[in-house]
């Protein structure tokens, strides 16, 4: 007995759909990857944009905390100043070194005040340090509208009057910038004195008030020339090297005496 049997039946249709059918795959499967790819190549894109402007917030946080840590340790120097200039029984205003090559053969260097301050010339020049206390630099020698030039007391061109411990006095005259030290002569020969001792300024000149460490003795000799004084050799306190706070006074003996009568 024989059964019908239903045979597909096969059309150019199908067989056109069958031979179509790993091209459709692939087109399908490349869309998607083409598609992905574009996907990725997007966010790639994006993330790196991000990824660009986190850096930018990043160096400008830097930038923000630089400037907050600069301000921070300027208001603490400021701070520090006018602690210290309380303690200044004159006129003083406070300044910076502008010439940053200063070295110890100088005798001069630039200051960042002048005449729009009020600095004129021979106004005296005092640092301090907290293991000194203030102490003489030196003096302005020329001013200009923004800037002056002051000349330290170790220059050969320096004379100061100062007095030893036990009341003497004498005149100290700077030996240049490469000694770094003062001669203190007329100083009477009957005079105590001892290494170490601190010499002090006299008061008998119109630049410098009374009172400001100038240096200490580091050693002295006597000659038939001078028989009837010393010869002092003076280490001064200022070094250029450790300015830590440098104040102008502007302050003269002439000025003190017309305030006086009035």
């Amino acid at each position: 007995m024989v059964r019908d049997v239903k045979l597909p039946q096969i059309t150019v249709r199908s067989v056109f759909l069958f031979l179509l059918y790993p091209f459709q795959w692939t087109w399908s499967n490349m869309t998607w990857l083409v598609g992905e790819s574009v996907k990725r190549v997007v966010t790639l894109g994006e993330t790196q944009k991000n990824l660009s402007e986190a850096e930018d917030k990043i160096q400008q946080l830097q930038t923000q905390l630089l400037l907050f840590s600069q301000l921070q340790k300027e208001n603490e120097e400021l701070r520090q100043i006018l602690d210290v200039k309380k303690r200044i029984q004159y006129d003083a205003l406070s300044t910076r070194i502008v010439n940053k090559n200063l070295d110890i053969t100088s005798s001069r260097f630039l200051i960042d005040r002048g005449i729009r301050d009020g600095v004129k010339r021979n106004h005296a020049v005092i640092g301090y340090t907290p293991e000194y206390g203030f102490y003489i630099i030196g003096k302005i020698v020329e001013v200009n509208v923004f800037t002056s030039v002051v000349e330290v007391l170790y220059s050969e061109n320096f004379f100061i009057g100062g007095a030893l411990p036990n009341g003497s006095l004498g005149v100290l005259n700077g030996q240049g910038g490469w000694h770094q030290y003062c001669v203190m002569s007329y100083v009477p020969t009957e005079a105590l004195v001892e290494v170490g001792d601190v010499i002090t300024t006299s008061g008998e000149s119109d630049i410098f008030p009374a009172g400001f460490r100038i240096g200490f003795v580091v050693g002295m000799t006597s000659s038939l020339r001078q028989e009837f004084f010393k010869r002092l050799y003076v280490k001064p306190y200022f070094h250029p090297m450790q300015v830590q706070f440098l104040f102008v006074l502007r302050w003269s003996l002439v000025a003190e005496e017309e305030g006086d009568h009035e």
